[in-house]
Order: C-alpha cells, then sequence, then structure tokens
C-alpha cells in the first residue's frame, strides 16, 4: 500500500486539468456514437491517437522524478515505454485493436504510478487523482468499442439468422 500519511487534497491546478484532459477523449466517444461515418472514423482516430499521446505524457512523469535524484536508471527506462507502446498502437491500422491495446496500457502505467506511490516517490494526491482519471479513461475508450462491437458483432449475427430464414 502507498503512504497512509494524512492526504492533501488534490491541488486545483492538477485537478483541473486533469479533468480537462478527459474532455477529448469524450468527444472522440460521441463522434464513435453519432452515427455520421466521417464522425465515427474521426472519434476512433482522434480518441486512438489522443490515448498514444496521453500515455507518453505518462511516462514523461517518471523521466521528471528520475532527474530529481539518484534514482535507479531504470525509471529513465520506464519513463520512455509507454510513449514507445502507445506508438506502436498507432502503427495498427484497425483502430478496434488499437482500443484493445491501449485499455491495458493505461492498466498498466496506473500500477507503476502505484508503485510509485508505495515507495512514495509521487505524493497521495497524484496517485488518487491518477486512479479516477485512468478508470474514466479506461472508460470512455471502452465505450468508443460499442459502436464497433454493434456494427460487427451484433448485425452479423442478424445477417446471419436472415440468411438462415431465406434457406
Amino acid at each position: 500500500m502507498y503512504n497512509e500519511a494524512p492526504h492533501r487534497p488534490i491541488p486545483d491546478m492538477p485537478s483541473l486539468l486533469g479533468w480537462g484532459g478527459l474532455v477529448p477523449f469524450g468527444l472522440a466517444a460521441l463522434g464513435t456514437h453519432s452515427g455520421v461515418d466521417a464522425l465515427v472514423l474521426y472519434g476512433f482516430i482522434g480518441g486512438t491517437t489522443y490515448g498514444a499521446i496521453i500515455l507518453s505524457f505518462l511516462g514523461a512523469v517518471h523521466w521528471g522524478l528520475a532527474m530529481q535524484d539518484d534514482r535507479s536508471p531504470y525509471w529513465y527506462v520506464w519513463s520512455i515505454t509507454p510513449a514507445l507502446m502507445g506508438f506502436a498502437s498507432l502503427l495498427i491500422f484497425d483502430a478496434n485493436l488499437r482500443l484493445l491495446l491501449l485499455m491495458p496500457l493505461f492498466d498498466l502505467t496506473l500500477s507503476v504510478d502505484r508503485h510509485s506511490a508505495n515507495r512514495v516517490l509521487i505524493p497521495p494526491w497524484c496517485i488518487l487523482l491518477r486512479t479516477i482519471l485512468t478508470n474514466c479513461a479506461v472508460t470512455i475508450l471502452q465505450a468508443l468499442l460499442q459502436p464497433y462491437i454493434h456494427t460487427h458483432l451484433v448485425r452479423a449475427d442478424d445477417d446471419d439468422i436472415a440468411s438462415h430464414d431465406k434457406t
């Protein structure tokens, strides 16, 4: 468990910026649910690209922490790992597969941040905010998958039923 010292409330600016950072995810989800082909495409591409960018940011935090004092060089390695994994996800042209890769990457970065919090490398308010924001981001990314599931799986079942009825 991370440090159970008295918790400082989450500072206003990180809270405001963190919650504001969910807006592009939300807009992407609205696009994918719009039923307008162009908006659906922009929602998928925008949401997954933004997710990769956010992963880069989450890793970069650890680069900054590693520079503060004499920390293990492995923290530098970790700090670029989310960016590389996010970039790799962008090389997958199927936006739905991108989503299936991005969601566990967000959970992985959160687990590393929890490890950092356990070692008191980041303040307790930070892990609280990260946990809330990551859960929201992953939930929204899951919402991006719903139109795909409906379009490809539900309609495919309907088509199978319709073709079976014709025979």
